[in-house]
């Protein structure tokens, strides 16, 4: 996943610009989140102030759900589902709305909007549902006026992610949004019955796949989605039996290898630290530092500076021609 604001994600579907026209205000920041399986989820931040008391236009039915998040409470909203009230009223910051997209919901509202929606294809649903040990959902349940500190604090978390999206960090954004899948599938499925789960851990030649794939991709971005295809299973039962296998998730696993390869570097190298947080992954210096000081305790220049040999023993260390030559020209 690269992700970056006002990104395109998938062409056809009510999200993005898309829903930003169909609401009559801005959306000032879209994600698409991972890839395969977990394609097409797409996040959206939208913002403004909505045109009184008018009537969205008719939308095309599609297999997906409108999972909208209250930042910000909502002064009215009016929302009628084929033809019927389904709410009138106040929206309280915090309340989840989850709207099958299939009923060509139409809405007036009045007040400022401020809130993010997830696009939620019904097949994703479905996959992370199983994986959840639910029969297939046959719906979400509406709690239009009800509060759920849940999902908002898991949005607060995502939400710097969309507004400053960062491939080094695709692994964490992954992660955050298929535990909010659980919770929405667990909360606000509509589901005949409940059967057993599946509660094993990797298999072992699983869990060394992982870890080779993270290891080789160590300096590039990298989704829990490719990891997971690498595995031959889908992403949300990956990064549980993933944690069962290793007792941590997988973005914490991909972070910790990505710290010990930088101090390797640290205590080998004289590369500057701007260049070894690129090799290991980090988008910039200042992420690298912000990362490597909360796990450490300590900055990078500061844990160098405490456990790196003499600067002239790191240039001992360095490559050099065995002939001697300062360069393929030789001297004239």
């Amino acid at each position: 996943m690269a992700p970056s604001s006002h990104q395109a994600g998938p062409r056809q579907g009510l999200h993005g610009e898309r829903l930003a026209r169909h609401f009559g205000i801005r959306a000032t920041s879209s994600l698409p989140v991972g890839r395969g399986r977990l394609a097409p989820l797409v996040l959206t931040r939208l913002q403004g102030q909505v045109i009184p008391d008018a009537v969205t236009a008719p939308l095309r039915p599609e297999a997906a759900f409108s999972i909208v998040i209250q930042l910000r409470p909502l002064q009215h909203h009016d929302l009628r589902v084929t033809g019927r009230v389904r709410h009138a009223g106040m929206v309280p910051a915090g309340a989840v709305s989850a709207l099958s997209l299939g009923d060509t919901p139409r809405s007036t509202m009045r007040g400022t909007f401020d809130a993010m929606q997830l696009y939620l294809p019904d097949a994703v649903l479905h996959d992370v549902a199983a994986e959840e040990g639910f029969a297939r959902p046959v719906g979400l349940s509406w709690p239009r006026d009800r509060v759920d500190p849940v999902a908002l604090s898991l949005v607060k978390l995502l939400l710097p992610a969309i507004e400053r999206p960062d491939p080094a960090r695709a692994v964490f954004v992954d992660h955050l949004v298929l535990a909010f899948l659980a919770h929405v599938a667990h909360r606000y499925g509509q589901v005949p019955t409940r059967v057993s789960p599946r509660r094993g851990g990797l298999a072992p030649w699983q869990e060394r796949r992982a870890k080779e794939v993270m290891r080789a991709r160590l300096a590039s971005s990298m989704t829990i989605t490719e990891v997971s295809r690498a595995c031959g299973l889908s992403p949300s039962y990956f990064a549980a039996a993933f944690r069962r296998s290793t007792g941590r998730s997988p973005h914490q696993y991909l972070s910790a290898l990505r710290i010990d390869e930088a101090r390797t570097l640290m205590m080998t190298t004289g590369l500057p630290l701007a260049d070894i947080a690129l090799s290991c992954g980090f988008h910039d210096q200042s992420y690298f530092t912000r990362v490597f000081s909360r796990a450490v305790g300590t900055s990078p220049g500061q844990w160098r500076r405490l456990h790196a040999p003499h600067p002239l023993a790191l240039s001992l260390m360095q490559p050099h021609d065995e002939d001697g030559l300062l360069d393929d020209r030789g001297t004239s």
